[in-house]
């Protein structure tokens, strides 16, 4: 009996995970630093988005404050969704793609820490420039309402135990890396745009903790008078929530479908069985 070939639409996703991965490892320095930049003001742009929706609407957020986060984080993925289809580098997306593909040895060391590294500054000046120039500068908060908002959830963001931010890390890039995951398995622009949109408009909702996120909205709540400085906001946040994303995405994403699929299975179907004409991942 004539034997034949049978299409595995998850190992294909893997096999142009893989190719990805090597791509963004590899990177010249100039496009890396653009495209960093880049990732880190498209996504603070979804985050202003969000403020000023939540903001927007005090007596609702007093009456009604769950479908005040429903609406307000359905905004949220907008950024990530820009950034996705732009073709940008963002720092926790990359942990799981670049640390996939790293767990394959389809990359050197350095240049996995080199894509992180440059990736994760170049997103904080990108969030740190749409803060500073458009948001404070430009008055898109314009309302006392909006203005005490986002001091008051820069604060909620910050005075809560370490342990809860560091665990509130590692659930958002589990999803942020499902995100990904899920965005090479669809072949059209539209399924990619929803396959995005669900697990980013998830974990805004249930209050998980995105590094670079907050790296606009802790500060864009300093500019505006927040009960907290710089050096704990980077003690109680900043370490914490990265250390949590860098856990969500290279063990919860990188290291489970690293798990699960093989690394034999994985390079035998990319090497062997994989249609090299499929859409290579948003990066």
């Amino acid at each position: 009996m004539e034997q034949t070939d049978t299409f595995d639409p998850t190992k294909e996703t893997i096999s142009t995970l893989i190719r990805c991965g090597r791509a963004k490892a590899r990177l010249p320095w100039p496009v890396l630093l653009t495209k960093s930049f880049l990732a880190g003001a498209f996504l603070s742009l979804g985050a202003l988005f969000d403020l000023v929706i939540a903001g927007g609407a005090p007596t609702l957020r007093k009456e009604n404050p769950t479908l005040v986060t429903l609406l307000s984080s359905f905004t949220f993925p907008t950024g990530f969704v820009i950034l996705t289809i732009a073709n940008t580098e963002l720092f926790t997306a990359n942990l799981f793609v670049i640390g996939f593909s790293t767990c394959l040895h389809k990359n050197r060391i350095r240049d996995l820490g080199k894509n992180l590294i440059m990736s994760y500054a170049l997103n904080l000046a990108g969030a740190l420039f749409v803060a500073g120039f458009l948001c404070w500068w430009s008055d898109t908060l314009s309302t006392d309402d909006q203005k005490s908002y986002a001091v008051e959830q820069a604060q909620a963001r910050v005075n809560v135990q370490w342990s809860v931010n560091f665990l509130r890390g590692v659930g958002c890039n589990w999803l942020v890396g499902m995100a990904m995951f899920l965005s090479i398995a669809a072949h059209d622009k539209v399924s990619k745009i929803y396959a995005i949109w669900i697990p980013i408009w998830t974990f805004v909702a249930l209050g998980y903790q995105h590094c670079i996120a907050n790296f606009f909205l802790v500060p864009i709540g300093m500019f505006y008078g927040t009960n907290f400085g710089v050096g704990k906001y980077i003690y109680q946040s900043v370490i914490p929530v990265t250390l949590g994303n860098i856990v969500g995405g290279v063990v919860l994403d990188a290291g489970l479908i690293w798990f699960i699929y093989g690394p034999s299975d994985a390079v035998a179907h990319m090497n062997g069985t994989a249609h090299m004409n499929q859409p290579v991942l948003p990066r």
